[in-house]
């Protein structure tokens, strides 16, 4: 290839790439990020690991919030009033939603405070056993 065809061909490739650049110039807006990664949505029943399944990869403190949820509920169906796992999934799934848009640290201390103030509420007796 001569020289000069080789210089022609490329001043139209360097042309080509820096349009995509005048796009970003002109104020076209760049699509959004992608969001986090949508939870898991266990089968139902729910148990104590389908509840720790849906925190994924938060923190530890997550898991122990999940699993006081699921304990909380699993209480509640011990003493016969009307728990739904697939409320208690929703819940938990929409709490993920929310934690994993935070900093890691933001999420576990919002997983420890959380379960700090659930852990105050006294428990009914047939729940211990």
């Amino acid at each position: 290839m001569k020289p000069t065809i080789a210089a022609a061909a490329l001043v139209a490739g360097l042309s080509l790439g820096l349009a995509g650049c005048d796009d970003f110039a002109t104020g076209r807006e760049l699509p959004p990020p992608p969001g986090p990664p949508v939870p898991p949505s266990p089968d139902l029943p729910m148990t104590a690991a389908k509840a720790r399944l849906i925190m994924g990869t938060l923190s530890t403190a997550c898991f122990e919030l999940a699993t006081l949820k699921y304990e909380m509920h699993a209480c509640e169906q011990k003493q016969g009033r009307p728990a739904s796992d697939e409320a208690l999934r929703t819940e938990l799934r929409d709490l993920r939603w929310n934690l994993q848009k935070l900093t890691a640290d933001e999420a576990k201390a919002q997983c420890l405070a959380t379960t700090a103030e659930l852990r105050k509420k006294p428990w009914p007796r047939g729940c211990w056993m």
